[in-house]
């Protein structure tokens, strides 16, 4: 006697296969044998998937894609678990989908060599285990080893203070550095700004292997709202430095501060300028940075009657 051959489907798991019961009825004739046969089906299988490759390299300012070993099925999400020496958020983010996990690294203008991302498959919600290669290292190769070393100094703004997002809105500002001239004084000279047009955020550098133009002194710092019509402004300003400290030991620093419209200064009709904030160079270490002074009016806490050089004048005035 033929028997029709029954289809029940298998899985594997951790090694194990496992057969999924089924209740079969069939009616044996005397002094016949019946024999049963049962196959494995393909379609409830269960994939194992993993990475494609254990370690990877990533440098500053670019993207890196770590490759699953299968694509993952429609309704099954992985499972991560990301570690190692770079902060998610700060030093890189991710986006996943069915095939890889893309990882952007942001260049950060910090000197941070030898940071990691390690990112591992615990479990996956859905129908699918976890296979060989659940751990990839993915090593950030930092661009700042052969950076001038020195200060960065970068001024952003955001109109809703409750956010942290840095939405500029339609609020313009401008950043200018000067140098305390000649030292002890208490006279500014400027050195240096940024003046774009429009509502992209500026930024300057202080460099420390140029003590001729950038001498040990005491410096300040203005930050100008030009226009808008943000009455509560959100300023930040991020000090980053590259090859040296701040206040010892740090590498980076934050100062935040409220502005409103009482303190726009549009400085290339009023020849007025301002510093809000102060700090001292000593080689490659920054010190003794002060709070932010934000007056009643104007954009300003020393007042200074100065022209800027035409350059910047100009510039600005392109508008």
């Amino acid at each position: 006697m033929v028997f029709p051959v029954f289809c029940v489907p298998i899985r594997r798991k951790n090694g194990v296969i496992m057969v999924k019961r089924a209740f079969l009825v069939w009616t044996t004739i005397a002094a016949v044998v019946s024999v049963l046969f049962v196959s494995g089906c393909n379609d409830d299988e269960t994939p194992s998937i993993g990475f494609k490759t254990e370690t990877s390299t990533v440098t500053e300012g670019s993207t890196v894609k770590v490759q699953f070993s299968a694509s993952v099925p429609s309704g099954v999400t992985p499972l991560i678990e990301l570690s190692g020496t770079a902060t998610e958020g700060t030093d890189y983010t991710f986006t996943m989908d069915a095939k890889e996990i893309t990882f952007t690294v942001p260049d950060d203008f910090m000197y941070d060599p030898n940071e990691t991302i390690i990112v591992e498959i615990t479990d996956f919600d859905g129908k699918a285990n976890v296979g060989g290669k659940s751990v990839h290292t993915i090593t950030i190769t930092d661009k700042d080893e052969t950076a001038t070393p020195g200060l960065r100094v970068e001024l952003r703004w955001d109109v809703d203070p409750v956010t942290t997002g840095n939405q500029p809105g339609d609020v313009d500002m401008d950043l200018f550095l000067w140098i305390e001239e000649p030292a002890g004084s208490d006279d500014y000279e400027l050195i240096d700004g940024s003046v774009q047009i429009g509502n992209g955020f500026e930024f300057v550098f202080l460099p420390t292997n140029n003590p001729t133009d950038y001498p040990n002194r005491a410096y300040g710092l203005g930050y100008n709202y030009y226009s808008g019509s943000s009455d509560n402004l959100k300023v930040n300003v991020t000090f980053k430095v590259f090859k040296g400290n701040i206040d010892g030991g740090l590498n980076k620093l934050e100062s935040t501060a409220t502005y409103t419209l009482a303190n726009i200064n549009p400085w290339v009709d009023t020849d007025e300028f301002y510093i809000v904030q102060f700090f001292e160079k000593e080689n490659a270490n920054f010190n003794n940075f002060t709070d932010i002074f934000v007056p009643v009016s104007g954009s300003r806490a020393k007042k200074l009657q100065a022209k800027l050089t035409e350059a910047l004048k100009e510039k600005k005035k392109r508008r």
